[in-house]
């Protein structure tokens, strides 16, 4: 007995051994197909969740402005057992049914995008003796554009000229943003009035302020520092820092950069404390810029509560980098 325990051993160790380096390596290849798999890989890091049926992977354009154009890369893989043995041709498509599952599953909104916006080659070659290629998706600012939708491309690879379609990346999300050229980190300095808490009420400035695309002309006021970051005016009440629940200024622009209007973030009037957001007329109420790039933001508001002005806001904004 104690000589076929010996024998035994050895041979224990070398398997665990084995499973130990198998499972120490991290690939997106199907482990349900041995070799001549062509899939999509990896773009960047994976951000869908642990349930979702597909993976997804994000990209933020940057700015663009009307009628600007970016681009995002598709990588497709071959996972064979070696370099692909002839040129593969890889036909892709949009899968809108993908996209459905996929929100389903993984608790999103996603829609996608009107075809005007993108663009993508449907085919793409896998050249022999290589194992990857790429495609470039371009996605147009145009007025089909809405930035109120959560656009991704749910995309499927339909059919290849040689080998098998992978099942667990045969079809991935890509979802994507861009922002207006009013987005970006600002410095803000500037002048605050509570009417009702009076001289116990002073202001925080300065303070660093995102302005975060909120639609095609405006732009919502995050800030970075407040309650580890969320879209609020922040002050000081008595000498300790405090905000205004339910409060943010939303502004929109003409294309003239003229401040149009002011609204707030979380509803004109319909939140808890009837909050809403006005312009004050007698304000600069301007963005300057050099070129396309944004210099400085001046604008003065009111917060009204319950039908009355609560506070006055004037601020200067000096833009310090994109965000």
């Amino acid at each position: 007995m104690k000589r076929i325990m010996i024998k035994i051993l050895p041979l224990f160790m070398v398997i665990c051994s084995l499973s130990s380096c198998l499972k120490g390596y991290d690939t997106n290849i199907d482990t349900d197909k041995t070799n001549s798999v062509v899939e999509f890989a990896n773009t960047g890091n994976i951000v869908s969740g642990g349930n979702a049926t597909y993976h997804r992977f994000a990209s933020d354009l940057g700015v663009l402005n009307l009628g600007d154009s970016a681009t995002f890369n598709v990588n497709i893989h071959y996972a064979g057992a070696a370099y692909a043995p002839t040129d593969i041709t890889v036909n892709l498509e949009v899968d809108a049914a993908a996209l459905t599952s996929y929100n389903e599953s993984d608790g999103t909104d996603y829609v996608v995008p009107p075809t005007s916006v993108y663009n993508f080659p449907s085919s793409v070659v896998i050249k022999k003796g290589t194992l990857e290629s790429q495609i470039k998706v371009a996605i147009v600012r145009n007025a089909d554009f809405d930035f109120a939708a959560s656009y991704a491309l749910p995309l499927k690879i339909a059919s290849v000229s040689t080998g098998l379609i992978g099942s667990n990346y045969g079809t991935c999300i890509y979802s994507f943003s861009i922002r207006n050229g009013y987005d970006g980190v600002y410095e803000v300095t500037g002048d605050f009035e509570d009417f009702v808490l009076g001289a116990a009420a002073t202001s925080s400035y300065p303070k660093t302020i995102d302005l975060v695309t909120y639609g095609p002309n405006s732009v919502g006021y995050f800030d970075p520092n407040l309650n580890g970051g969320i879209y609020g005016y922040s002050f000081e009440n008595g000498g300790s820092g405090s905000y205004y629940g339910n409060f943010a200024p939303i502004f929109a622009f003409d294309n003239d950069g003229n401040v149009t209007g002011v609204t707030n973030y979380y509803g004109q009037g319909t939140n808890p404390q009837v909050r809403s957001a006005e312009l004050d007329p007698s304000g600069v109420n301007k963005m300057t810029f050099d070129g396309t790039t944004p210099v400085k933001l001046e604008v003065s508001y009111f917060m009204i509560q319950a039908g009355a002005k609560r506070i006055a806001v004037s601020e200067v904004f000096t833009y310090t980098g994109a965000r």
